[in-house]
């Protein structure tokens, strides 16, 4: 009887005991912290970060500084204004862009592992193809900052705690592998349903498909343009994806802010922060006196007035150690919440095409600049009368033989057009002109010509916690940014 007795308890107590560790292990899970997320709310997540935190990041903002479209006049813009160089070499300076470009691109790397073969979404073709152009666009916007970056051990933690750093030749045609990779996907044919309003950059189309192949064919298109003197690509391949990519500027890559609960991040920057000011170098030197854009570019700050109470407008002085925060004049794009952000925009891929075919032939690419201008200043708001004016006046200027229509004024304007938050291509650009012998397409004001930075630093995360990523960055105690331009931007 004891031992029948005995054995009951040992059963009750077994059971007890299992069903406490199942209630346990219930207790122990985090409903609002699940485990397995479905990709299309994962990727949700990724194109929201890269908008506003990659192409309108810290990269983007103090790239701005560098080539001079703004001028930094408060508190760490100003530091970097002025070339300070505890802010411009420091690994703190642009840490929050480089942990949201990785952050990122793990979330991708999510989407691609359950999309792929084995996962649990295998067979999801298109949502994985857009997962992948998206991770090329953002491996390219860390390494065009960055140069030799972590990529091949980076998105693998539990194997790569401390990953090695890839070159940035490497790292390009990863990129282009992705891009390539991407848009096999997205022809293929899948059961899987569209992402429909959790695509917040092209959901609202008819047929999201056709326009995230377009973007993948135009990054393609950029890259080529990148990569065109280091002989890993020719004009032609640049033009060749340009004629699969946008049609319109209906096609473009762009984030549309409602201004209720999503804002332009350059309007959260002045309204917050108010850290630059007008740059007196893009108005004076690069842009043309009756450019009707310099209405929209440059507006009176509304701290300065006389004292009557009218608006007073002044420039701020580039790179001078004399700047007053609230007396420069801003863009009127900062006083706008809904200004759209783009990852790529139909006039850059049209001013791409028109420098494609000038360096092909001169002359040949005048009509598609023009085209490219027209484009760039719609997306301005310039009504037409004012662009076809404007198209006019520089042609009577041409034909007294003031300018001449080449590669170098087709950059200008792209440059202009930039303006626009669409800075880092504007960097992009300087630097690859820099290497071309062909940088005096614009000119710039800031005095110390000899700490124009060719690259950014490290972020300190990895600079802290990386041994490889801190052997980078303490070369020559961070001076390199200053002299290593990174592997597409150095002379052949």
């Amino acid at each position: 009887m004891k031992k029948f007795l005995y054995i009951i308890l040992l059963m009750l107590g077994t059971s007890i005991t299992s069903c406490t560790d199942e209630i346990m292990d219930e207790i122990n899970k985090n409903p609002n912290n699940p485990n397995d997320v479905p990709s299309r709310l994962v990727i949700t997540d990724a194109m929201n970060s890269s908008i506003v935190s990659v192409s309108n990041g810290d990269y983007a903002f103090y790239a701005s500084l560098f080539i001079e479209h703004h001028v930094g006049v408060f508190n760490q813009f100003y530091n970097t204004e002025v070339r300070n160089d505890a802010s411009v070499t420091s690994a703190t300076t642009y840490n929050n862009a480089w942990v949201s470009s990785y952050r990122t691109m793990r979330n991708l790397q999510d989407v691609v592992d359950k999309c792929s073969d084995g996962g649990s979404e295998a067979g999801n073709f298109h949502t994985l193809g857009i997962a992948q152009i998206l991770m090329a666009y953002n491996l390219a916007v860390v390494t065009d900052a960055c140069g030799d970056v972590p990529w091949s051990e980076a998105l693998d933690p539990i194997n790569h705690l401390r990953p090695v750093l890839d070159t940035q030749e490497s790292i390009y045609a990863e990129v282009e592998k992705l891009l390539d990779e991407g848009i096999a996907n997205l022809a293929k044919t899948t059961t899987f349903p569209a992402l429909g309003a959790q695509d917040v950059i092209y959901g609202l189309q008819t047929n999201p498909v056709d326009y995230w192949t377009k973007l993948g064919y135009g990054l393609k298109a950029r890259y080529a343009m990148r990569l065109a003197h280091k002989g890993k690509y020719t004009y032609d391949d640049v033009i060749t994806n340009v004629g699969l990519s946008f049609t319109s500027a209906d096609d473009e890559a762009k984030y549309l802010y409602n201004g209720a609960t999503s804002f332009n991040p350059y309007y959260l920057l002045f309204t917050q922060r108010d850290m630059y000011g007008s740059s007196k170098s893009l108005d004076s030197l690069n842009m043309n006196e009756f450019d009707p854009r310099k209405a929209k570019y440059f507006i009176p700050h509304p701290d300065n007035k006389d004292t009557d109470g009218n608006p007073v407008f002044e420039f701020a002085p580039n790179g001078s150690p004399d700047q007053i925060q609230g007396r420069y004049g801003i863009s009127s794009y900062f006083n706008d919440p809904v200004q759209t952000t783009y990852i790529m925009s139909y006039h850059e891929l049209k001013f791409l095409e028109a420098e494609a075919n000038e360096r092909k032939a001169a002359g040949t690419g005048k009509v598609i600049a023009q085209a490219a201008i027209t484009a760039a200043m719609t997306a301005a708001k310039i009504e037409q009368d004012s662009i076809t004016s404007y198209l006019a006046k520089v042609d009577s200027i041409e034909n007294l033989n003031e300018i001449t229509f080449d590669v170098k004024y087709i950059l200008k304007e792209k440059y202009i057009a930039s303006f626009i938050v669409e800075p880092l291509e504007a960097y992009a650009d300087y630097r690859r002109m820099q290497s071309l012998g062909e940088s005096d397409y614009i000119e710039l004001l800031n005095p110390q010509t000899a700490k124009f930075p060719l690259r950014f630093t490290y972020g300190a995360d990895d600079v802290n916690n990386n041994e490889n990523v801190r052997k980078a960055q303490e070369k020559d105690n961070g001076q390199f940014v200053y002299t290593d331009p990174v592997w597409w931007a150095s002379p052949n």
